[in-house]
């Protein structure tokens, strides 16, 4: 037995390595398989895309001066915009081969685009119809930026926790602001732009791990682009599963349990 004890773990490989693993230190440390597997071309990635998702934010901006201009009752026109947008994302995202490839991927984002500036500029005009309602696309384009020029660097790590500190700066910044300018009420009514931008590293996050069920080269920034808007009905669904239908089942099992386990 004492001889058991008293080797050397530099003479039994993987010992060490199992050991850190056993500790808090070694859990906080641990990393995921990513399909890229050079740190530089990933981050370069995310980088490049985010950066087409901020030019497809700011395209919000004139769609809302123009529903401003042009005031309607929108809010009718909501959920048949929201069924149209998941019917169409979800074919994006059950064909997403063809989307990956040239000239498709490119009409893939020209349409990704018109639906997500349509349906936020709606949302938007629907909550404040004024001119702070640029609030919105500003912060969310500023959070966005701020992600990015985060993800350009490679010594610290990009996990979702410091992504949403890093959301929640921004936006607490102007939230200060609108304080200053007794517009609160409004900066809160667009409180959804950090939702949009956690849901941005979300997703990046599953993409790149292959969670989704698709690979991706550290080339295709466009593909990316694309996968964010058709990857949100399968995050949506994720979400229902998680909040009411896995309580669903549960609560199932439980009166089936009623039926079958005697009491004493």
């Amino acid at each position: 037995m004492d001889t058991i004890l008293m080797v050397d773990k530099e003479e039994v490989p993987g010992i060490a390595v199992q050991c850190e693993l056993l500790t808090s230190k070694g859990h906080l440390n641990r990393t995921y398989e990513f399909d890229i597997a050079d740190i530089k071309l990933r981050r370069r990635l995310v980088s490049r895309f985010y950066g087409i998702l901020i030019l497809q934010v700011a395209c919000t901006l004139p769609c809302l001066e123009l529903l401003l201009r042009f005031p309607l009752p929108y809010n009718y026109v909501i959920p048949s915009t929201m069924v149209f947008t998941m019917s169409i994302y979800t074919c994006f995202y059950v064909w997403r081969e063809w989307r990956r490839l040239a000239p498709f991927n490119y009409f893939v984002l020209f349409v990704s685009t018109c639906i997500g500036l349509f349906n936020r500029s709606v949302y938007l005009v629907t909550l404040v119809e004024s001119h702070w309602v640029y609030f919105y696309p500003v912060v969310l384009i500023l959070e966005l930026l701020a992600l990015m020029l985060y993800s350009s660097q490679e010594r610290y790590r990009f996990t979702q926790f410091r992504g949403i500190s890093i959301i929640c700066l921004v936006f607490g910044m102007f939230l200060l602001v609108a304080y200053h300018f007794n517009r609160v009420v409004e900066l809160f009514s667009g409180m959804a732009c950090t939702l949009e931008a956690w849901y941005v590293i979300y997703d990046t996050h599953y993409m790149l791990c292959g969670r989704h069920g698709y690979t991706i080269g550290p080339q295709e920034y466009v593909f990316a682009a694309c996968n964010i808007h058709c990857d949100l009905p399968k995050g949506i669904w994720r979400f229902i599963k998680m909040i009411f239908i896995n309580k669903i089942m549960e609560m199932i099992r439980m009166f089936r349990e009623c039926f079958r386990a005697e009491v004493c």
